[in-house]
């Protein structure tokens, strides 16, 4: 029994003598232009970001993709990037090699100094220096049976020591090198060498803080003070001379001995003002 007929109205768009019966099965409605488009193109897929796009967190500057040696303006980000192109465990082992200076830093490092281990040295430095001399106050203090009045004026004194001998010193130095027209002086290595240099004053720092002193023995206790900042001065300082003497020696005699002379004179200063300002409690006085 056929069922009910739809007629395609011819009363709006002309005459059709078309019927189609909607219960006849295997009806032909013939070819339609009807077409499912894609609309994901390339590798942009969903929930990704394609590469190469627009949203990236970081988009290096066209220069460098086109030309990775075109030298970059001191004025954009990413001229300093590439101070800081260091891993984590690259630091660690210069740090080592710091503690340890038997082996040429320089050829260690290569040609990728770094200024992110300097800063976060001295930035470390400073705080231990802060936390270990609070410290051995509070414990002199105790012993002298007096109340310990903490005194912050040692953190900015720790700061400028640190910030200014581990930036200004080498920066000095380099001038002086390039004045006398040395080839091999370079700056990033002159701050990176002074900056790695300052890794042994954390154990010196920690040392220092000496609890022998709680058992009424200070004089032991300023004993191993001296002795830890004299050791800190030497290993140091062998790590200074061993790396900066090849540069220095590029130098007339004369001069290079002079520049070897300050390089010493100056460690040798910083080792006394870590000394005598951070840690000379006395049990009598508690003075610093």
């Amino acid at each position: 029994m056929a069922g009910p007929t739809v007629s395609a109205g011819s009363a709006s768009r002309g005459d059709y003598d078309t019927l189609i019966d909607v219960d006849a099965e295997g009806v032909d409605l013939g070819e339609t232009d009807l077409e499912f488009h894609d609309f994901h193109t390339g590798d942009n897929v969903q929930g990704k970001i394609p590469a190469g796009g627009q949203n990236r967190l970081y988009e290096p500057p066209l220069s460098l993709e086109n030309d990775p040696n075109r030298p970059l303006s001191i004025w954009t980000i990413h001229f300093y990037a590439q101070f800081f192109n260091v891993e984590t465990s690259d630091v660690l082992q210069r740090c080592i090699y710091a503690l340890y200076p038997r082996v040429s830093f320089v050829d260690t490092v290569g040609d990728n100094p770094d200024l992110y281990g300097p800063f976060w040295i001295a930035s470390t430095v400073i705080l231990v220096l802060f936390f270990s001399s609070t410290l051995a106050g509070a414990i002199a203090s105790h012993v002298a049976g007096i109340r310990y009045e903490y005194n912050f004026g040692i953190l900015s004194a720790a700061a400028a020591l640190m910030y200014g001998y581990t930036f200004v010193i080498p920066i000095l130095l380099w001038a002086v090198l390039k004045w006398y027209r040395s080839e091999h002086a370079r700056l990033l290595e002159c701050v990176t060498l002074y900056g790695y240099a300052n890794t042994v004053w954390v154990p010196v720092a920690l040392v220092s803080i000496s609890p022998i002193e709680i058992f009424n023995f200070p004089t032991i206790s300023n004993v191993v003070r001296w002795t830890s900042a004299a050791v800190g001065f030497a290993i140091s300082t062998t790590f200074l001379v061993r790396n900066l003497y090849p540069v220095l020696n590029s130098t007339e005699a004369k001069t290079s001995r002079i520049l070897l002379i300050g390089v010493v004179l100056a460690h040798m200063a910083l080792a006394f003002v870590v000394k005598l300002v951070f840690f000379a409690y006395s049990i009598d006085d508690n003075s610093n």
